[in-house]
């Protein structure tokens, strides 16, 4: 029993829609954020880093992403007495953002950092994502992507998520809430 729309279906996914697309560049990028999010941490967190009171350590973690494929990344714990905070990567290729690293402590209490366009401050600015289906990434706006400056930023929890500065008071009252659960 021949089935046209399922032939097409079929046929149509041989051919690589997102071939103009580079993956690894995107992935570089994420990694090159990544990075960046990490001396931040270590940038806000030097004065107890250098008095031995935290602790920092990275462990190669495996995550894989459509398109991209398999890759490491690095997730930072910090250490701070008895207490961990752990950072893990989820990945880049999220709508609405350009990556997103959990942030979990010991208990059930978890937060999230997001990396977006830096005029986001709520979850309803990126209701403006505009979708394009001739094989190119969507743009986290709608600006050009180009000229969309990224920022990590801390996600609040629901009713209405909020996105606020990552700053070194925000990552202290983040770290405090998730170690203590």
């Amino acid at each position: 029993m021949k089935n046209a729309a399922f032939d097409e279906f079929v046929r149509s996914q041989q051919t690589d829609a997102h071939s103009d697309v580079n993956w690894n560049a995107i992935r570089d990028e994420w990694l090159y954020r990544l990075d960046d999010l990490y001396n931040q941490i270590r940038e806000f967190l030097t004065e107890y880093i250098d008095r031995g009171e935290i602790q920092l350590e990275t462990s190669p973690i495996l995550l894989t992403e459509e398109n991209i494929g398999s890759y490491t990344v690095q997730q930072l714990t910090l250490k701070i007495g008895r207490k961990q905070v752990k950072f893990q990567p989820i990945g880049t290729l999220l709508i609405g953002s350009r990556g997103r690293v959990d942030v979990i402590g010991a208990g059930i209490t978890e937060a999230r950092l997001v990396l977006i366009n830096k005029k986001f401050t709520r979850a309803s600015d990126m209701i403006r994502i505009s979708i394009n289906f001739e094989g190119k990434l969507p743009s986290p706006s709608n600006e050009e992507p180009g000229n969309t400056e990224l920022v990590w930023k801390i996600v609040t929890r629901l009713p209405e998520r909020l996105f606020i500065e990552l700053t070194q008071e925000t990552l202290f009252k983040m770290i405090m809430e998730v170690a203590n659960g």
